[in-house]
Formats: C-alpha cells, structure tokens, sequence
C-alpha cells in the first residue's frame, strides 16, 4: 500500500489502518519549521570585529542559542579563531564567509571574484578542519556573480531590509535586517517589529549585526538592546513562536521543506505456507527530498497520524532510535519526530506493546 504525498489517498490508509474519528483533513505533515515554531529567527554577524567575540558570542552561549559569523577572514587573529572552534564544534554556531579583505564583488573581475572566495574558504578550512564553509554575507551588500557563487555556496545572505518568506525568492540573495546606530534596527522595539512580522507571516527574520558597543567599527549595537531582543527569544520559548537557529540550518530547513518527498508502506509478513499478510505493527516511511545529502542533512520535524490501536511507537532511521513524542491533536493522535530526509535512510514507526 503505496501514498505519496496524496492527501485523499493517505486519509484512506488512515481509514484503513482505523484511526476512526479524526477529521477528514488529517494527514503526514512536514512542519514549516523546525519543532512546529511559527517562524524562524537568525543573529549574523559580519566584519569579525573585536566585540563581536568579546561580548556578543559570550551572550548568545548564556542564552544557548547559535549564531552565525559571517568572516572576513584576514581580520581574524588567533584568538578569534580559537573562540569559533569552540562555538563551532560545541555551540552549533556558524562560520561564513564574508571575503578576505571586505573586497566588494562588482569591483572585480569573474576571476578575482572566484579566487577571493578560494582564498577565504581554504583560510577557514586550515583553521576549522572539522568545519565545512558553504555560506556566504555580500560586502556591502553587493551581489557578485552568482554562476561563481553557486558553485561554492548553497545560500548567501544580502541585506534588502525586510523579513524573508518561508521559501525565499533566491537563495543567494536571501534579505535581512541591518542593526546597529546607522541602521534600521537600533532598539528593542525594533527587534520586535522584526520578530512579530516573522511571527504573524510564518517568516524568517534575520538580522545583520556589525560591531557591538564602543567598538570602533561600523555602525554598532548596544549589547543591552541585543541582551534585551535574547531575553524575549528566551521568555517565548514556552509558546513555540520561534526557531531562534543558524542562517546555514534555516536554509537548509527551507530547502529540504519545500523538496520533501515521503512514501509511507505498511509492510508485510509471509508465512510459512507462502501467505502474505499485513504487519500491523509496523510501518516504513521514506522520506528525500532529491537535494544533494552532504550538504542537506537538517532533520525535519515531521507528524504522522498515529495508527488505530497503537498507544506506545518506537521510531528508528538508520537503526538509531529518534526523540519521539505521542500528542492529542483536535481529538486525533499523532506522532511528532525529527529526521533527515535521505531515500536511504528509511524511517520504521514501530508498535511497542
């Protein structure tokens, strides 16, 4: 018994599989983002100023929550690259790039352009081994030659100044909102007209930060305004608004979302006279979503109806047992995971007795 993606055929195997009383419009559901949270919410920061290493990355480990450095790879010293291998490796932070030295691409020639990023991206990997630079902040934001981009970066980041949509318009030329005092963004109401219009359109905020404080780089944040935007992120997570994650990890979510295939089998038995019979205590989902898997391998959160008869699931892919949780939903049961979507990892939702 074979359903992709077919709402009516699905509603039909959850007839069948007699998960009787839930609403006709019930079916597999892949969450717009990650957790089933409203919206998603990214801090970026680029030109590797001093405080951004000081007082910012700091703050955001007291909140545990990530955020991505865009870098401008010859202003980084040995000790800024000491704090990204441990923001990186233990924090889930993001490391960009942000060129070598601040070239602005429409400055230079296609060749220029692809050597700067060769240059940047084998500084980062030297002093990151474990980490892979696939993103990349415009200087000035000035898009350069996007047939060179793409072939390095799976997501680059402008700045047109309004909250991106769930699925942005182009992936190399994704918008954010500039902060600091020659900015847009400068206080905290500011923060939260960007949040509540990420909130009321199932968005993806993202905000560009430069230097924090009484740095002497361009356009600086208060750390008190950034403290004060964390604390609300932090005070809302109990209404799972927001999905405060990595530039890289949103991209890759969108991307994998919007691409999501899933086939749902329930297997069979044969005996040993040959008979084949249903197994109604297990069922295989197949999920990809046909994007190349070494750089999308971003769990999504998914939510399968819960078969008729099941009280407790166990559920596995590639043999490692998934977090799982079992939620009532308008009178319906479902079952709520994370998994990477790859055809070759299959999903099994396992009947526990």
């Amino acid at each position: 018994m074979r359903v992709m993606n077919n709402i009516k055929t699905l509603y039909a195997m959850i007839v069948l599989l007699g998960a009787v009383g839930c609403a006709p419009q019930t079916e597999f559901e892949v969450a717009t983002w990650h957790g089933f949270k409203q919206c998603a919410i990214s801090y970026t920061m680029e030109d590797s100023y001093d405080n951004q290493f000081k007082i910012a990355l700091p703050m955001f480990h007291d909140y545990d929550y990530p955020c991505t450095f865009f870098l401008t790879t010859r202003w980084c010293d040995r000790t800024k690259w000491d704090a990204l291998r441990e923001a990186t490796t233990i924090w889930g932070c993001e490391v960009g790039s942000h060129t070598v030295d601040h070239a602005v691409y429409d400055t230079l020639t296609r060749e220029q352009q692809k050597q700067d990023i060769l240059d940047a991206n084998a500084r980062i990997n030297v002093k990151l081994p474990m980490y892979k630079c696939n993103t990349f902040a415009y200087t000035d934001c000035v898009v350069g030659d996007t047939s060179i981009i793409s072939r390095h970066y799976f997501a680059a980041r402008g700045c047109h100044g309004y909250v991106e949509r769930a699925t942005p318009n182009d992936y190399l030329n994704i918008s954010s909102l500039m902060c600091g005092s020659n900015e847009a963004v400068r206080n905290f109401q500011d923060f939260m007209n960007g949040f509540n219009t990420a909130k009321s359109s199932g968005g993806w905020c993202i905000f560009s930060i430069y230097d924090i404080d009484d740095g002497a780089g361009y356009s600086p944040l208060s750390s008190d305004v950034l403290r004060a935007s964390l604390d609300y992120l932090k005070e809302q997570e109990k209404t799972n608004s927001f999905w405060v994650t990595t530039f890289k990890n949103a991209a890759k979510y969108s991307k994998e979302r919007d691409n999501a295939k899933w086939e749902i089998v329930k297997d069979t038995i044969k005996s040993g006279s040959n008979r084949v019979t249903e197994d109604n205590d297990k069922l295989t989902i197949r999920l990809e979503d046909g994007l190349d898997d070494d750089i999308y391998d971003h769990p999504l959160t998914l939510r399968c109806p819960m078969p008729f008869g099941w009280r407790e699931v166990e559920v596995l892919q590639n043999e490692i047992v998934l977090d799982s949780e079992i939620k009532t939903i308008n009178g319906c049961k479902y079952i709520i995971f994370d998994a990477v979507p790859n055809g070759n990892k299959k999903i099994y939702l396992i009947k526990l007795e």
